[in-house]
């Protein structure tokens, strides 16, 4: 069997990071209460994952528009940080992985850290919408949310989660990014599946609101 296979592929300690329990579990290190964070986005109340990332990062950016690279703190982040991704752009058309986790890298099964999200191997229908969006999340200050339709290696549909939010240039004058991606239902490990391979199906996408309101960009929208 496929599910199988992808199974054995991978060590014991990976797998786990994808079992429900673990990802369940996963809480970010704060000084203070999750509680008041919002668990709703527009009409979609988030993952667990998400919110305790969206709580960390209201943590860490203080009265601040976003945190400063120097507030991406491992020890706050530990218990999400296997699916987590931290890029920074570049240039104008290079979004680069700087940390991977572990969990995403199990459930790819390949480690993406030092690659370009828009590189030359990923041209697909909705590529320029992708970027635009990211671009976003510095332009306009806000956040993203989106929700997209990926497959089993059995080829079953599950929706799969990914919220994303901007962190602010560091010395090297270079704009960042940083996120949570899990699936939007109990599945088990095997099944877990973020090869991004097109065709990409995009269920929502969702700018909320961090302070400046949201960009008025309806083709961005979905």
């Amino acid at each position: 069997m496929a599910g199988e296979a992808e199974r054995q592929r991978h060590p014991a300690w990976m797998r786990s990071r994808l079992e429900w329990s673990s990802v369940e579990a996963a809480k970010a290190r704060l000084t203070g209460e999750a509680g008041d964070v919002p668990r709703f986005i527009g009409d979609v109340e988030v993952t667990h994952l998400s919110h305790e990332f969206y709580a960390w990062w209201l943590e860490a950016r203080g009265a601040r528009a976003m945190p400063a690279p120097e507030d991406v703190n491992p020890r706050a982040l530990v218990e999400l940080l296997p699916y987590m991704r931290y890029l920074s752009w570049e240039a104008e058309d290079r979004l680069v992985f700087r940390i991977y986790g572990s969990a995403l890298e199990a459930a790819t099964g390949i480690d993406l850290t030092g690659t370009n999200t828009f590189g030359d191997d990923m041209d697909y229908p909705g590529r320029a919408e992708d970027m635009a969006r990211l671009k976003l999340l510095h332009s306009h200050p806000c956040g993203l949310l989106l929700i997209r339709e990926l497959r089993t290696p059995e080829g079953q549909p599950y929706l799969c989660e990914l919220m994303t939010l901007p962190v602010a240039a560091g010395i090297d004058g270079k704009n960042r990014v940083i996120g949570t991606v899990m699936a939007r239902e109990r599945m088990p490990e095997s099944d877990v599946d973020f090869r991004l391979t097109p065709p990409l199906t995009l269920r929502r996408a969702i700018f909320f609101d961090i302070g400046f309101g949201v960009p008025d960009v309806p083709d961005l929208c979905a």
